[in-house]
């Protein structure tokens, strides 16, 4: 009847993190990683060379290279440009060697758009922009117009009888306005 209480261990995401020896470490490994993807080697394969996990590598290449702003993303830069541009090559070969064949050519002018869509990524060019909902959708009394405000405040200045009115009034000329717009509906 001794029996221990189940507790499962805490999961703590890795090891030691904090010493000055493990930093070492970790940048010895993000470097090493980095220059690895730069050969164009697999994460699956860096993650079997390096000793952690697919997950972990593709996390410390991303986070290294947004941490470094040197000549590896640069590097980096250039051999996917200088990809795109062989791949681009590449299908035009094709397409002028098939110029019967509009199949074969459809299929290489969306691989085309693709390569595009790509290079203007790669290069910023297709940077998220930010939408201004609060603009759409404005809330908030400091945010209506003047004119706004007065025909609230004219409604909140009528009795119940007369809002009931002006809401019918407006109630049947929509209906007459949608019967000349849509007539026979």
């Amino acid at each position: 009847m001794d029996q221990l209480p189940n507790e499962s261990p805490k999961i703590t995401g890795g090891g030691d993190k904090r010493t000055p020896a493990a930093k070492v470490d970790i940048a010895k490994r993000e470097e090493q990683i980095v220059q690895l993807r730069l050969r164009r080697i697999s994460f699956a394969a860096i993650a079997q060379t390096v000793g952690v996990s697919k997950q972990a590598v593709i996390k410390a290449f991303h986070k290294a290279l947004h941490r470094n702003t040197d000549e590896d993303i640069q590097t980096h830069h250039r051999s996917e440009l200088a990809d795109l541009e062989i791949e681009q090559a590449k299908v035009w070969t094709i397409i002028d060697a098939n110029e019967d064949k509009p199949k074969i050519q459809l299929a290489c002018l969306d691989r085309l758009n693709r390569v595009h869509v790509r290079r203007s990524r790669l290069l910023g060019l297709d940077a998220p922009q930010k939408l201004d909902i609060q603009g759409m959708y404005r809330t908030g009394t400091e945010e209506m117009s003047a004119a706004r405000l007065e025909r609230e405040s004219l409604l909140e200045a009528m009795t119940r009888e007369e809002q009931e009115y002006v809401y019918e009034a407006f109630a049947s000329a929509r209906k007459r306005l949608a019967a000349r717009i849509f007539p026979g509906n």
